[in-house]
């Protein structure tokens, strides 16, 4: 994989996909005046949320970064895995923001005066901005020359001597002082090297 080649927008998507992952640990709902100790469940307590929003999110920015770092991009079905991993993207912003709305799914409908259900936890808030960053990324990236850079600058050759320079004195670059051999004695220079004192 070549990592020269991914963009500023994969660098976008894999930061929110990032945040998305940190978001899933944190809370689903939020519940006024539950005590201090009440566990709330977090991302990961929800299966139409886990599945629909995180491992969506993830594997759709996980396809992005692979086939860009990749030469020759692999197809499923004619389409480039990276146009399944943009769908993926703009599918989980649309299941976050589906989410919110319905916090409790169909669980606030139920009984008489039950209108009231939880409100949307910080987890969820952190997803739902999270994939909203990743879908946008994704589906700019190819459209806005700003996301298109490089995210990795190209490696710089070396800076050439400047006419007439010498590299510093060293072992191995001529007119350098020669290592002492083992006897203590200066090794003699090479047949085409002057002696000092010599012209």
């Amino acid at each position: 994989m070549n990592i020269r080649s991914l963009t500023r927008g994969d660098g976008v998507v894999i930061g929110a996909a990032v945040l998305l992952f940190i978001a899933s640990f944190l809370d689903l709902y939020s519940v006024d005046g539950a005590p201090d100790d009440y566990d709330l469940p977090s991302l990961w307590g929800s299966g139409p949320v886990v599945l629909g929003v995180v491992l969506a999110g993830i594997i759709g920015a996980a396809l992005i970064v692979v086939v860009r770092g990749l030469p020759q991009p692999p197809k499923v079905a004619g389409l480039d895995l990276g146009q399944f991993g943009i769908a993926f993207t703009v599918f989980a912003a649309w299941s976050a923001l589906g989410n919110i709305f319905d916090v409790a799914g169909g669980i606030d409908n139920v009984g008489p005066g039950s209108s009231d259900g939880p409100d949307a936890g910080t987890g969820l808030i952190l997803a739902l901005i999270a994939t909203l960053v990743m879908a946008a990324a994704a589906v700019a990236t190819p459209l806005v020359p700003a996301l298109k850079g490089a995210l990795l600058p190209a490696a710089r050759p070396a800076a050439p001597q400047p006419y007439g320079a010498q590299p510093p004195g060293g072992y191995g670059y001529p007119g350098a002082q020669q290592p002492a051999s083992f006897g203590g004695q200066p090794q003699q220079p090479f047949a085409g090297q002057p002696q000092p004192g010599q012209p």
